[in-house]
């Protein structure tokens, strides 16, 4: 019980009883298809600052409606800048054209040695970089990166070979021909 002697409960179903509909009223006149979202927000912060409901509820509740529309503004307008920044980049493949990619890469790979898929994908899956492949193959720094550089002109070959079997464009991604 609090300082009236009411329940925290009793205090917010009056709080809700009182002013639901007026809160709806406002955010279903700012966005109909968000006004429910922005009042069920609303009512769940007044419950968790319950203690902090002044004397006249009404225009703190219409405040918290205002900026949880305000935030759910902002946020459907960063995801629509999202949408279009990847929208207008190039680089970004269909889904075909990945699975075409990804295809093609997993046949040069399936064509290389064991050795030589090893060090590509210790490069690439891994993050590893010339002293990390020394390490991980057990070799000199040197020899790790004459390997790698092999491996990669390696799959260069084959990816070229496959693309000209298939007369199409094969664009590769996840780093297997970057260099370090």
């Amino acid at each position: 019980m609090d300082q009236d002697g009411q329940t925290r409960e009793a205090r917010f179903t009056r709080l809700y009883d009182a002013h639901y509909s007026a809160v709806r009223a406002y955010a279903w006149r700012r966005g109909r298809d968000t006004a429910d979202d922005v009042v069920a927000e609303t009512f769940t912060l007044a419950w968790q600052r319950l203690e902090r409901v002044p004397a006249e509820p009404l225009p703190w509740l219409i405040g918290i409606a205002r900026n949880v529309r305000l935030n759910q503004d902002r946020g459907e307008r960063r995801r629509r800048d999202r949408e279009l920044r990847s929208a207008e980049r190039e680089d970004v493949p269909s889904f075909t054209e990945g699975l075409e990619a990804q295809s093609a890469l997993a046949d040069a790979l399936g064509r290389l040695s064991e050795r030589d898929r090893e060090v590509l994908l210790l490069a690439a899956w891994e993050g590893l970089d010339r002293p990390g492949l020394a390490t991980a193959l057990e070799c000199s720094k040197t020899t790790a990166g004459v390997r790698l550089h092999r491996a990669r002109k390696r799959l260069a070959a084959a990816l070229s070979l496959i693309e000209a079997e298939s007369d199409g464009v094969c664009a590769v991604r996840g780093g297997l021909l970057d260099e370090h």
